[in-house]
């Protein structure tokens, strides 16, 4: 199970033996502190094909998927390249250690969806300023394989959407998105090697909803425009990704 679940060896120039790997992300709850690190509790979702999980259904009357722990198949190594923390308890240490159950179906296809905390560096490219908490800030979360190129694993967007998914998000999160910028799928070159290396690199906007001081929630927005900006995250308009939360 730890070797990646290739037909044929990865070819020189293009993806055609490669893995395909669907991955999004599924917003519960986020918090942005003064250095500019989000914490974000999330679900990541993520599905392939492994043929060696495949079976005929009419040999077991009919079973068509099983439920097993993630610990016991194979399962792309990905990581937060921005990430802000890293051994006990992060992402990466998280993700490898997970018993969340995956669901194997019989045509080898595996879709796993495990709750994973996350933090991630969201100006780690430049200096951040001195900026007021209240203000809108920008972010991204990069996701991708740590070693495999593109003509290894070719990462893909979960249900073909290139956005971080928010119709889970709680509505007791001290912040919220306000916009995003889509396109996440990124194809990157290095000077050292030919292979392409994917990533989903979510950009978005997050505004404060509300802070904590002594003792008691103060709101930076109304809690009537909070509701108006989550039913906004209940719609499937596929284009509308700035999100009205009031003045």
């Amino acid at each position: 199970k730890d070797v990646i679940p290739m037909l044929k060896p990865a070819d020189k120039t293009t993806n055609v033996n490669a893995i395909n790997i669907a991955v999004g992300l599924s917003m519960i709850r986020m918090d942005l502190d003064p250095t500019g690190v989000l914490s974000a509790t999330t679900w990541l979702r993520s599905s392939w094909s492994d043929f060696r999980l495949q079976w005929d259904p009419e040999q077991y009357d009919g079973l068509d998927n099983i439920k097993i722990p993630s610990s016991k198949i194979w399962k792309p190594d990905l990581s937060i390249y921005n990430a802000a923390d890293f051994g006990s308890g992060s992402f990466e240490d998280r993700y490898s250690l997970d018993q969340t159950n995956a669901i194997v179906y019989s045509t080898g296809k595996v879709l796993w969806i495990p709750p994973l905390p996350m933090k991630a560096d969201c100006n780690h490219d430049h200096v951040l300023p001195s900026t007021d908490q209240n203000d809108p800030q920008g972010c991204n979360i990069k996701i991708g394989s740590w070693t495999y190129d593109g003509f290894h694993l070719n990462l893909t967007a979960y249900d073909d959407e290139e956005y971080l998914e928010l119709s889970d998000m709680t509505k007791n999160s001290p912040y919220v998105v306000t916009s995003q910028e889509g396109d996440a799928l990124q194809t990157t070159y290095y000077p050292c090697c030919k292979e392409p290396y994917l990533s989903m690199n979510y950009r978005f906007s997050v505004h404060r909803a509300f802070a904590i001081q002594d003792g008691e929630k103060v709101f930076n927005k109304s809690p009537e425009d909070l509701e108006k900006l989550f039913e906004q995250y209940q719609t499937k308009e596929k284009m509308k990704r700035e999100y009205n939360v009031g003045e």
